[in-house]
């Protein structure tokens, strides 16, 4: 059964075709600048990667660009659109309705559409590429898999904020967590390597949101995002962790909430400080010629992480079997992953900087040999969830 993976975001359309339950990647791809100018198709089938630049004004005509790739004679790894059995999609938020994936009907639709004020920068998205490819593929099935669905397992004294109970009841503000899906895929693919489902977890998601998860015996305890994805760690542009009475100063002062929004997340983070660059590598290239500002912003990025680190390891109790990285900037920063890390022997997390080094987009284990606790880099490779989790559903159903 061949099953389509879509992650519909802001500007961008990453996708990926497997044959299940193999699991075979069939091609990969992500289409880049929706709305702008010039778009960038980035696909890869084969082990061969081509690039196509053409205007993309909207979703649409954007997953009718990829799907003609897919089929295409020259590029394409299928014949025919009816060769897709099913699509599955990661959807950001469905608050606390959806506690595992689930197959998509209007009124899964009409849930999504609610949160849509909790996760503006995600969910009109997600359900917009739902809604194009229900058009493009007709009577396909189409499942949804939510990134807050894995921390459904936080008890309440990490979920509820110290706020008057009616904000809970009445307008359902907690702590929900996302990333669940990438957190999810490093708790298995760890505990698989590891031969041991019942390990506990320290899972950093580093990427242009970043997230970090507390993971016992598999399921999700504790985690740094919130009730929306602007709580937790420094980010490339959102600034994480803040005193809320910044945001009534700002009020006060005149501001309004269109100018806090974007001020909030898109121009905060590492890039708010350095000036330079919403891209971790970009900001780590100008630290290197001696920039003050992106030397300041990693500083304070891998501060955040640590402190996040040391709570989780308590929250714990000590008792840590791994520590993982995933994401853009977890996977392909060594210089982050040595700060993150550096000086914790005392607590038998033990560093190997040679295989850290090394290890870039790629699946491997960096501490020293003897180290308590196990260091894994993992590549970002959530789809391959979402294809099962797809396939699992269609089974079932």
């Amino acid at each position: 059964m061949k099953i389509l993976v879509l992650n519909c975001r802001i500007y961008s359309i990453e996708y990926e075709l497997f044959d299940m339950p193999s699991e075979k990647e069939l091609c990969k791809g992500v289409l880049e600048h929706i709305g702008f100018e010039q778009s960038i198709l980035t696909h890869s089938v084969n082990n061969k990667t081509e690039r196509f630049v053409q205007p993309i004004c909207d979703y649409k005509k954007g997953l009718d660009f990829i799907l003609s790739t897919i089929i295409s004679p020259e590029y394409g790894c299928i014949k025919f659109k009816d060769e897709i059995k099913a699509i599955g999609h990661r959807i950001v938020h469905g608050g606390s309705t959806f506690t595992s994936s689930v197959l998509i009907d209007e009124n899964v639709k009409k849930e999504i559409n609610r949160d849509f004020e909790i996760a503006p920068l995600h969910n009109p998205y997600n359900l917009q590429g739902i809604e194009e490819i229900e058009k493009i593929l007709p009577n396909r099935k189409n499942v949804g898999v939510f990134d807050t669905s894995f921390h459904q397992t936080l008890p309440e004294v990490a979920y509820r904020y110290a706020l008057p109970e009616r904000l809970f009841h009445d307008y359902k503000i907690r702590r929900y967590g996302f990333h669940g899906i990438f957190h999810k895929y490093t708790a298995e693919t760890v505990s698989e390597i590891m031969k041991d489902k019942k390990i506990n977890i320290i899972s950093f998601h580093l990427g242009a949101g970043s997230s970090v998860c507390a993971i016992r015996n598999g399921k999700s305890i504790d985690t740094s995002m919130g009730f929306t994805p602007l709580e937790g760690l420094v980010m490339t542009d959102r600034p994480g962790d803040m005193d809320v009475g910044i945001v009534l100063y700002l009020l006060r002062r005149g501001w309004t909430l269109t100018e806090l929004e974007p001020c909030l997340n898109r121009e905060s983070g590492t890039y708010g400080i350095s000036a330079i660059s919403s891209n971790m590598e970009g900001v780590v290239k100008e630290a290197e010629k001696g920039n003050k500002k992106s030397q300041l912003a990693i500083e304070i990025f891998v501060y955040r992480a640590r402190k996040y680190l040391g709570a989780y390891w308590f929250a714990l109790d000590g008792k840590v079997d791994a520590i993982g990285f995933t994401g853009g900037i977890g996977e392909n920063s060594p210089l982050i992953r040595e700060k993150i890390l550096h000086g914790f022997d005392k607590f038998g997390i033990k560093i190997d900087y040679k295989k850290n080094i090394h290890s870039i987009n790629t699946e491997r284990e960096i501490n020293v040999k003897g180290s308590k606790v196990k260091i894994f880099t993992l590549p970002r490779n959530a789809k391959i969830l979402i294809a099962r989790e797809t396939y699992d559903l269609l089974k079932k159903s």
